[in-house]
């Protein structure tokens, strides 16, 4: 099966990274030289997707200004003479077909939206990927993680992918916790517990998952949680998980994220130590600060 179209959801406001996020929009938060979401675009792209559907807030447009042309830009910097610096930014708009939806800012709100927000874009595929944008996965071996989770929701013949890490006894906590069924290998998601006292398991539900439309009935009469008034993916997929085959997907790779400054910053070392130069000028400078 080939899986043509990703959702990227990028409506949320950042509030975990203010003030920053007041004015720049989380995704867009840089790893080394290039912003987040920007990435895991490219890893999209590796894995064989042809577009990508951005669901994005009103008050934020930087996403859509990265991948659109800016003619202003590209005149100025030919007129200096910085074709070296034209280069590296003519091509982005056209790395894949990119679509944008607005989330309106007084409807429902919850992880649940963006995707049903997308229904018209994506309901006629055989299936689709959906990602939030401000985090993803990094592979140092250069192995592309989205293109394993699409093998292996083909290989296991899935309706529903959800990917999970595993986490210490101690921090379970803190999470959505995923009880499953193990048959032959392969782990079928039963059930999702939010922030369970006991160690009932050590696999937590990372929001990059993949779907067959048939999500979609998922969503008809879903109710808002009474506590926060939001509409959770996570109740879409408990429900499709019970009449349909939903897999859990553990990555290799190191989870990235922009969540706050401390794995912000994590993940830009992890990253930098990629590039020798960079890494060594970085570990100098370390020594000289310690000093």
């Amino acid at each position: 099966m080939k899986i043509k179209k990703a959702i990227i959801t990028a409506a949320g406001y950042g509030t975990r990274f203010f003030p920053l996020t007041k004015s720049i929009q989380k995704e867009m938060i840089p790893l080394l030289n290039k912003p987040l979401i920007d990435h895991l675009v490219d890893q999209c792209i590796e894995a064989g997707i042809e577009e990508i559907i951005f669901v994005v807030n009103t008050a934020n447009d930087q996403i859509r200004k990265y991948y659109s042309d800016d003619e202003v830009l590209y005149n100025y910097l030919n007129r200096m003479g910085k074709q070296d610096k034209l280069d590296k930014i003519k091509n982005i708009p056209l790395k894949a077909k990119f679509t944008f939806i607005t989330q309106p800012p007084d409807g429902q709100y919850g992880t649940a939206v963006p995707v049903m927000l997308a229904k018209e874009h994506v309901e006629n595929e055989e299936a689709f990927l959906v990602l939030t944008g401000d985090d993803l996965f990094f592979n140092p071996d250069g192995t592309n993680e989205i293109k394993r989770m699409i093998e292996y929701f083909n290989q296991t013949n899935a309706d529903g992918l959800i990917t999970c890490i595993e986490v210490p006894d101690n921090e379970v906590h803190k999470y959505g916790i995923a009880i499953y069924d193990e048959v032959e290998g392969v782990r079928y998601l039963k059930d999702q517990i939010e922030k369970p006292e006991q160690v009932i398991s050590n696999l937590v539900t990372i929001s990059k998952y993949i779907y067959k439309p048939s999500i979609f009935q998922y969503f008809e009469g879903q109710q808002t949680d009474p506590k926060s008034g939001e509409l959770y993916l996570t109740t879409t997929y408990k429900a499709m998980a019970q009449k349909e085959k939903v897999v859990l997907y553990t990555p290799s790779g190191h989870y990235l994220d922009s969540g706050d400054v401390f794995t912000w910053l994590s993940a830009n070392l992890l990253l930098a130590k990629q590039d020798k130069e960079l890494w060594d000028r970085l570990l100098e400078y370390i020594a000289k600060i310690k000093e």
